[in-house]
């Protein structure tokens, strides 16, 4: 297992929701413009019925809260709004473009609490939001490697420095492949057997190529070359190559590592000289996507020659006593 170079622990604060999804969501911010900096710890999503009905002893008050007040009487919503904010809460967000109470902008305002409006439908919203939430607060690692898509299959390239990696992924790139992050990954971990890498924050689609220096690969290949975040199928371990291991040479074993307490699949591949390394990966991307299938052809090709071999066994003519004659 590679070590993490570090655990991300950055929190999420609604000025990031807002900068990063504005223009996806249409997302407007209301009142409340010095509470950015809240903090939001989950990704659960709350649309307060019972507790604007009165009911406040299971109000998930840590969670951003979808809440439309401007229905009630100015009476009865100035009592909801005097019990909710007495909570603190993160954000508060108003869907479908609907009326904004200004009772609600002033409490906002006061209590530093952003409010923001989205011309989303609640559905829509509430599914977008819960998955952006979802993804941006799982536990999350970076390591040292490249990561790529490859026919669809999300490829983690990693080995020792100077083993050639980056070289590696921009062969892939001139070969049509798309670069998710170079030299560092963020890993996140969104469910028990599921990893997720994306570019990490403020390094973009760069990439480190020894004796020419930085690129910018979405500059130079344009954005067909490049992907926000992938899902992590294969792991290749490029290393030098080594006379005395032995490495796989009929793939009828599996192969898989843990990464991050994920079983991933892993291949090996020993640099030498003369070795098309990115070709070797686009079959090994290739050779998984079948494996995910429940296709291994190694297996396959064993199993029609074992069935060969007992054929032949069978049907061979048995040895008489006429065999034992001398021949003419």
């Amino acid at each position: 297992m590679v070590s993490p170079i570090s655990e991300l622990n950055e929190p999420l604060k609604v000025e990031e929701l807002l900068s990063r999804k504005a223009r996806d969501w249409d997302l407007v911010q209301v009142a409340g413009r010095d509470g950015l900096s809240n903090v939001i710890y989950t990704p659960e999503i709350n649309r307060p019925g019972l507790a604007l009905a009165g009911y406040y002893e299971v109000f998930s008050a840590e969670r951003i809260q979808l809440i439309y007040l401007a229905s009630l009487t100015p009476e009865t919503r100035q009592q909801v709004i005097r019990q909710t904010f007495a909570f603190h809460i993160p954000c508060v967000i108003v869907t479908t473009d609907l009326e904004i109470a200004e009772e609600l902008i002033t409490t906002c305002d006061a209590l530093q609490i952003p409010l923001l409006r989205t011309s989303l439908t609640t559905s829509l919203f509430q599914a977008d939001l819960s998955h952006f939430l979802e993804r941006r607060l799982a536990p999350a690692w970076t390591v040292h490697g490249v990561m790529m898509d490859v026919f669809g299959m999300g490829v983690l390239i990693q080995g020792r420095s100077g083993v050639g990696k980056s070289e590696c992924g921009l062969e892939l790139i001139e070969r049509g492949h798309r670069l998710i992050a170079d030299d560092v990954v963020v890993i996140r971990r969104i469910s028990k057997n599921q990893l997720i890498a994306e570019t990490p924050p403020n390094i973009g689609y760069h990439m480190e190529i020894r004796g020419i220096g930085i690129i910018d690969v979405e500059l130079l290949y344009g954005v067909r070359a490049v992907r926000e975040e992938s899902p992590i199928n294969l792991r290749v371990m490029m290393e030098p190559w080594d006379p005395m291991k032995e490495y796989e040479r009929l793939g009828l074993n599996d192969r898989e590592s843990i990464l991050f307490e994920c079983s991933v699949a892993e291949y090996v591949l020993p640099v030498e000289p003369g070795r098309n390394i990115a070709k070797l990966i686009e079959v090994a991307a290739l050779t998984q996507r079948l494996e995910d299938q429940g296709i291994n052809v190694a297996r396959e090709f064993d199993r029609r020659i074992m069935e060969a071999i007992q054929r032949k066994q069978t049907t061979r003519r048995p040895f008489t006593a006429i065999d034992r004659l001398p021949r003419p």
